[in-house]
């Protein structure tokens, strides 16, 4: 029994460190990381991050065509890449630019609740 319990802190404090960079940057919110931490704590590494990625490219697949709708696409991920390349050259931690707008953020909580019931309903 104390394995386990043991186990489950593991993950989730891995998954909090691993996906922690993103909130300094203000790419992800606490309570999408601690849901995340969650997944992979009950589920295992493995089905957990299988979950996540999952969870990740329902997320993706929406905002690539929510861009791609409005015509963004190209621009956005340029904007990605300049400030990729501008942190690395700084070596500083900065909060990403486009979070402010109001179509900048996408809600993550759904999208890995549908990786999760993917995973139940195809690989469990």
């Amino acid at each position: 029994m104390g394995e386990n319990w043991f186990l489950f802190f593991i993950h989730v404090t891995g998954t909090c460190a691993v996906f922690y960079i993103f909130f300094l940057c203000r790419m992800l919110g606490a309570g999408d990381i601690k849901l995340m931490a969650l997944c992979v704590g009950m589920l295992g590494i493995a089905d957990g991050t299988f979950v996540l990625f999952l969870g990740f490219l329902s997320a993706s697949v929406q905002a690539v065509r929510e861009l791609g709708k409005r015509g963004i696409l190209w621009s956005r991920l340029s904007r990605l890449a300049g400030f990729v390349i501008q942190s690395g050259r700084d070596g500083k931690i900065r909060e990403y630019p486009g979070r402010t707008e109001p179509y900048g953020s996408l809600r993550l909580g759904p999208h890995l609740f549908l990786g999760y019931c993917v995973f139940l309903l195809f690989f469990r």
